[in-house]
């Protein structure tokens, strides 16, 4: 039994080993032009140019290997951010990390660059039962303590409802809302979605980032709607190559 673990553990480690972070720039967008604002960072595995969801939620539904997944990113982010002393990350974290302490503890080691991390949180999460619902509160708490930005990814889907966004905005300095779950919309419907989401953003003070903006003519309607923080490949595809800003 003792052999089965040591070859997991190992397993583990060369899986770790093979994770890599691509990154999509974030853009500010007027009629002046555009400009860099930070960059999303993008977890991938090997040569793989999509996200590893079974890899990673193996690792982080173990407290071992998600110490193992801690590490690396401590570690990892931590050459990024030394590496590039001018450029500001978005960072995702789903909040099934935020059970364990190396999790807080990770955070908390990367907070020392002050202003330059956000946190991007992921809508695959239940509130249900009451302690998810208060891991939630400590960890968005947490975030605010450390001086990180915080974002609620992917609005309008999974925890993120309008409904659950708009009762916690209050906890977060920015909403994303990607188009990908749009496309099949005409463009008369994806426009009122989005003004919805644009008017909630200004009542409430938060940016909007929009995510999916593959062209400029799709670039021009969300600046003509108000949207003027954008990501997708009009601007530049996930890469591991990053520019100052």
């Amino acid at each position: 039994m003792v052999r089965e673990k040591q070859e997991a553990d190992v397993s583990v480690l060369d899986n770790v080993q093979q994770l890599r972070f691509v990154f999509q720039p974030i853009l500010l967008v007027t009629e002046e032009g555009s400009e860099f604002k930070r960059y999303e960072t993008l977890l991938r595995y090997g040569e793989s140019t999509s996200f590893p969801t079974c890899l990673f939620n193996d690792l982080i539904n173990s407290e071992e290997n998600c110490n193992v997944l801690n590490a690396w990113y401590e570690k990892t982010i931590e050459h990024y951010l030394t590496t590039y002393p001018n450029v500001q990350f978005s960072i995702n974290i789903d909040m099934k990390q935020m059970v364990y302490d190396s999790t807080w503890e990770m955070l908390k080691k990367i907070s020392r660059f002050t202003g330059r991390i956000s946190i991007e949180l992921t809508e695959f999460y239940q509130l249900m039962p009451e302690i998810n619902h208060q891991l939630f509160i400590d960890s968005m708490a947490y975030f605010r303590s450390l001086g990180l930005g915080v974002a609620f990814d992917d609005v309008g889907n999974g925890q993120h409802s309008m409904g659950f966004v708009t009762q916690n905005i209050h906890r977060v300095d920015c909403i994303k809302l990607s188009l990908l779950h749009f496309r099949h919309l005409e463009p008369e419907l994806t426009g009122m979605i989005l003004d919805v989401w644009v008017k909630i953003a200004l009542d409430f003070q938060v940016k909007l980032v929009v995510e999916g903006i593959e062209t400029q003519g799709l670039s021009s309607f969300m600046r003509q709607r108000g949207v003027h923080y954008q990501q997708g490949f009009l601007w530049g595809v996930p890469s591991a190559e990053i520019k100052g800003l």
